[in-house]
């Protein structure tokens, strides 16, 4: 049956299919923006899990337990978050890959630089103005933006998790572990990632400019970096830590016994997806409703 020109139906059905396109050109449009960062972060976490065990594998177990157990005094035990005699053996020398800079400096900036961009990151470069001024929601464009950050972080840490099984299965320390120990800690990573993502794009949500909003999620995680060390270095100050979201990010915990990992698991990442979301939501109600500077 034909729709007349010009009816209420023809008019809805137009409506209708200018969101979906609209919808696809969004999401072509936030891939595009994204893709060089997803690449960059394809190719550094595909190589770093064979270089890392490489490396780790140049230091004889022996020695590698002779001065993690009697040369590092004790009370440093508090940073590594669990025993040293359990980072002494090939899993816990594995999981320390999860802790290594490289990857949790590539979590943290993957978030913070594509949560900028959802909108203060697109106001500043005028881009939001041009985007709007079509016929699309603002809801649409936050929840295309949120689910294109989600989805490629879930690639990377698929990315993350084929590497380091493949170096441990065929790597230095072949036959000496499993490598499906570790797909809690990649779990943990993806939560991390979406967690930060969520908060930066809250914050972009509610500025103008991207450099200040960077600037205040710098600022946030380096305050939850200090408030996870001084609540574990302090007995007095030990209720300090609770302030920080990274007491969720413990991936180095996350490779011993199956049921108590996969328990941890679920209270980490229940708390970092669960302010990822809630963080995702508030922003959504804040930049559906606030008004947006005119383009300079």
């Amino acid at each position: 049956m034909s729709i007349p020109w010009g009816s209420t139906a023809f008019t809805t059905a137009s409506i209708v299919m200018g969101d979906r396109v609209w919808n696809t050109a969004i999401w072509r449009k936030t891939w595009g923006d994204q893709r060089g960062l997803v690449l960059a972060l394809v190719a550094l976490w595909g190589v770093f899990p064979w270089l890392f065990l490489w490396l780790s594998s140049q230091i004889p177990m022996p020695a590698f337990q002779d001065v993690l157990l009697q040369a590092i005094p004790k009370d440093w035990q508090r940073l590594s978050g669990v025993p040293f005699s359990d980072v002494a053996t090939h899993a816990g020398r594995v999981a320390l890959a999860f802790v290594d800079p490289v990857v949790v400096l590539a979590a943290t900036v993957w978030g913070i630089t594509r949560g900028s961009d959802a909108v203060s990151g697109q106001l500043e470069r005028g881009t939001m103005e041009m985007l709007l001024a079509q016929p699309v929601r603002r809801r649409a464009v936050w929840v295309t933006q949120a689910l294109a950050t989600t989805s490629a972080a879930a690639c990377l840490c698929g990315v993350l998790a084929l590497s380091v099984c493949g170096a441990v299965a065929w790597g230095p320390w072949a036959g000496k572990v499993e490598p499906q120990r570790f797909l809690l800690p990649v779990a943990n990573v993806f939560g991390l990632m979406v967690c930060l993502a969520g908060i930066s794009a809250c914050v972009s949500a509610a500025d103008s400019y991207r450099w200040r909003t960077i600037g205040s999620m710098c600022g946030f995680y380096v305050f939850s970096l200090l408030a996870k060390l001084v609540g574990r270095m302090s007995g007095t100050f030990g209720w300090v830590g609770y302030l920080s979201f990274l007491n969720a990010y413990e991936p180095q915990r996350l490779v011993g016994d199956a049921a108590v990992s996969w328990a941890n698991l679920l209270a980490y990442d229940g708390l970092l997806l669960g302010l990822g979301c809630l963080a995702y939501v508030v922003g959504g109600v804040i930049f559906c409703r606030r008004d947006l500077p005119a383009p300079l």
